[in-house]
């Protein structure tokens, strides 16, 4: 009976408290990069959740990808993207802790930005032309140097590119708060709580937009010390608001009381695909093990009983 129950642990595993993989809020890329920044190919696989944590690592590995922009080729590097899936917004905060993968003089170049919501749909894909190319970085890491924070707009065909490039210490050390606080004509960035960057005109986007977290390798980052990879990119969680409502939000791990609490009063856009079903999966996910562990006692008892039953036969004959 011992040896059934030692069984049954090992096969049957109790679930565990921790989101072990993205939910259906996110996708993540599989896919070259784009013109623009093209040494590195995009594979969900270097996409995880643990520990509390959306983590993006980028290695050293060879790698075969395409896109609609490039053809299939042969690529030196492998990172990770991901995107909202289908929830899009116009105005609102946009709040996330982040420590970004790489350091200082690695060529890494992490990002978190948004763009048009015109993209969305192709943007898995590679990058559309018809895209109207509205885009504004929340958090940028240029040149390798992790120790400021680029938070810049590019739009109209790049003929507006305000921003500022704010002192912070050690992204890659350390782990800091950004926000966006956007509305009609006015973004304002803010870092760990303090203003960091404003910018103030008409041609502020004003069309719905989705969030996107990555690192490209190169390019931006500056020339690549190969020996300084592994990196790995961190986001503890995401949490957008409009007023006092939470549209959408993910703490990349649901049972961890240290992380941000969901908002009962959330009233989602209708695109919004937010796991509003996880006390069911939960409910089910404990009730599916429940029965195996039932179902495994019963059948240790039986045969228990019944080798005590062929012992007794034996005996008695």
């Amino acid at each position: 009976m011992r040896k059934l129950w030692l069984f049954a642990l090992l096969w049957f595993p109790f679930p565990t408290r921790a989101q072990t993989g993205l939910n259906d809020q996110w996708i993540a890329f599989n896919r070259a990069s784009a013109p623009n920044s093209n040494l590195q190919c995009f594979k969900p696989n270097n996409v995880s959740v643990s520990g509390g944590n959306l983590a993006i690592t980028t290695k050293s590995e060879s790698a075969t990808c395409s896109s609609i922009d490039l053809p299939f080729a042969a690529y030196h590097y492998t990172s990770g993207w991901v995107s909202m899936r289908n929830f899009n917004f116009l105005y609102g905060t946009v709040e996330f802790r982040a420590k970004f993968g790489g350091g200082m003089n690695t060529g890494a170049w992490p990002v978190v930005w948004m763009e048009d919501a015109s993209c969305q749909a192709s943007d898995p894909t590679g990058t559309d032309d018809s895209c109207t190319g509205q885009e504004i970085d929340i958090a940028e890491i240029l040149h390798s140097d992790f120790k400021h924070v680029n938070q810049q707009i590019h739009v109209d065909n790049l003929s507006h590119n305000d921003g500022c490039n704010a002192s912070v210490t050690d992204t890659s050390q350390n782990f800091h708060i950004y926000q966006l606080l956007w509305s009609a004509g006015s973004l304002v960035f803010k870092i760990d709580g303090t203003t960091s960057c404003t910018i103030i005109g008409k041609y502020v986007p004003n069309t719905s937009m989705y969030l996107k977290i990555d690192n490209f390798v190169g390019k931006y980052g500056g020339p690549v010390n190969d020996g300084s990879l592994p990196w790995t990119t961190l986001v503890d969680y995401v949490k957008l608001t409009q007023g006092s409502t939470v549209i959408f939000e993910d703490d990349f791990d649901p049972m961890d009381a240290n992380q941000p609490t969901k908002a009962k009063s959330a009233a989602p856009s209708s695109n919004n695909r937010s796991d509003n079903t996880l006390g069911v999966k939960i409910f089910w996910r404990w009730l599916t093990w429940g029965t195996i562990v039932c179902l495994m006692t019963g059948l240790a008892i039986f045969v228990s009983k019944f080798r005590g039953s062929r012992n007794n036969r034996r005996k008695g004959s």
